[in-house]
């Protein structure tokens, strides 16, 4: 049964459709709109919410902002990184080339040379002091010093503390060379069997070189002196030496260089002081096994004073 509900009565000043039942049917009211409430009660599309949700380019969009705030951070977490491992590869290479240059300090500034104990022919060289830069950036240092108490690695021979050093630089695990200080008692030294005490100074070392100031030439210019990579007068000691330790970079090309000039206060002991009389006549020491304690003068009553 259809029902009337478009009712117009202006004394009760209504103006609006009103029902007339429960459900109005709206088919044959030409003149009603759709969708109009008729008393309070709505059409079966007015009971639905709209409800509105994300696009896909609203949700790409929203995608890349956060892309682009995960890449912002982890590229300033990635720097922080690197800085950090820079800093600290750079600590550590500054402190190895102070233990180096520190070693190589101490064994040169106590070098010892006797020319009295200088070898014939077919015998071995005790005091030969030997410094050459192979024709290239890595050289090699052997010589005789009389090491200091807080020489690394001074305790493992005893008393025994005139020593034979060397410095070389030698392969290791990664691709630049490794300098390795190896040490061993004088006598013992010139041993072939004999295996000495290694250590290593400093790792990725891509330059050690140094220079000896003495004579290029002692018989055609015996005026001129420089600054020489060999040190052909292996039976005397250089005044001063110059080191130059490089650290990291290329081989040629050290990210870092350390450099310093080491006086070396002593000299060659002559063999008139050598040929001292000792305590009840003896000799002073020519031609016998030398403890590596030079003698520096005579003392009262003609005995050494070392």
């Amino acid at each position: 049964m259809k029902v009337w509900c478009y009712l117009a009565n202006p004394q009760r000043g209504l103006s609006s459709p009103q029902p007339a039942g429960p459900r109005a049917n709206f088919e044959n009211f030409p003149g009603l709109p759709i969708g109009t409430r008729c008393g309070g009660l709505e059409s079966p599309r007015a009971g639905k919410k709209s409800r509105r949700a994300f696009t896909i380019i609203e949700v790409i969009i929203a995608l890349g902002i956060f892309m682009m705030i995960i890449l912002s951070i982890y590229s300033i977490w990635t720097g922080i990184v690197k800085a950090s491992i820079a800093s600290r590869t750079a600590a550590d290479q500054a402190q190895r080339a102070r233990v180096s240059m520190r070693a190589i300090e101490d064994a040169l500034t106590c070098a010892q040379m006797f020319t009295a104990n200088m070898p014939p022919q077919n015998q071995q060289a005790y005091y030969k002091f030997i410094a050459d830069m192979n024709h290239g950036d890595y050289g090699t240092m052997s010589f005789v010093a009389h090491l200091p108490a807080s020489f690394p690695g001074v305790g493992r021979y005893g008393d025994n503390v005139v020593r034979r050093v060397w410095f070389t630089c030698e392969k290791g695990d990664g691709p630049n060379l490794h300098l390795v200080m190896r040490q061993g008692p004088m006598l013992q030294a010139v041993d072939d069997e004999f295996q000495p005490y290694s250590l290593t100074l400093a790792k990725d070392v891509t330059m050690f070189g140094f220079e000896c100031w003495g004579q290029p030439d002692p018989i055609k210019r015996p005026n001129d002196w420089d600054w020489v990579e060999v040190w052909k007068s292996t039976n005397s000691l250089p005044s001063l030496v110059r080191i130059g330790l490089g650290l990291g970079g290329k081989s040629g090309q050290p990210q870092s260089m350390t450099s310093r000039i080491i006086a070396l206060p002593a000299k060659s002991v002559q063999p008139e002081w050598q040929n001292a009389q000792g305590p009840g006549g003896q000799p002073g020491g020519i031609g016998q096994p030398n403890s590596g304690n030079p003698i520096n003068r005579i003392g009262p009553g003609g005995a050494p004073k070392r």
